[in-house]
C-alpha cells in the first residue's frame, strides 16, 4: 500500500523532473536560435586548431560555407597574413615569448 505522503513526494519528483525537461528544452532551442542566426558567428575548433562548427552568421560574414572550412582549416587559414604576423609580434613582445604567425597568434592570448 502507498501511502499519501510517498504519492505526494512521488508527484513533486516528477513535477521537478519536468521542469528540469522544460528547462533543457528551452536552453537547447535558445542555442539553436542563437547558432542558426546569421546575425552571430560561431566558429569553433578541435584541439589542433581545425574548424569543427562553422554556423550561418559565419558563413555569411566570411564568405566560407561550412562544407568548405569544417575538418579542413583552421581559423589562421582564414585570416589575413599581414594581421597574424603582427599580432604573434604584439603578443611575443607583451608575453616575452616567441608566438608563432597562425593559429597560436589568435589563441595564445585571449582577448
Amino acid at each position: 500500500m502507498v501511502s499519501n505522503l510517498d504519492e505526494s513526494e512521488t508527484s513533486l519528483d516528477r513535477r521537478t523532473e519536468l521542469g528540469r525537461e522544460e528547462a533543457l528544452l528551452k536552453t537547447g532551442a535558445l542555442q539553436d536560435a542563437i547558432f542558426n542566426s546569421a546575425n552571430f558567428s560561431s566558429i569553433a575548433t578541435d584541439e589542433k586548431g581545425v574548424i569543427q562548427l562553422f554556423n550561418v552568421g559565419a558563413e555569411r560574414m566570411l564568405g566560407y560555407l561550412a562544407s568548405e572550412v569544417v575538418d579542413v582549416v583552421t581559423p589562421a587559414d582564414l585570416s589575413d597574413p599581414q594581421e597574424l604576423v603582427a599580432r604573434a609580434k604584439a603578443l611575443s613582445v607583451e608575453l616575452g615569448t616567441p608566438i608563432t604567425p597562425g593559429f597560436d597568434a589568435l589563441v595564445f592570448k585571449g582577448n
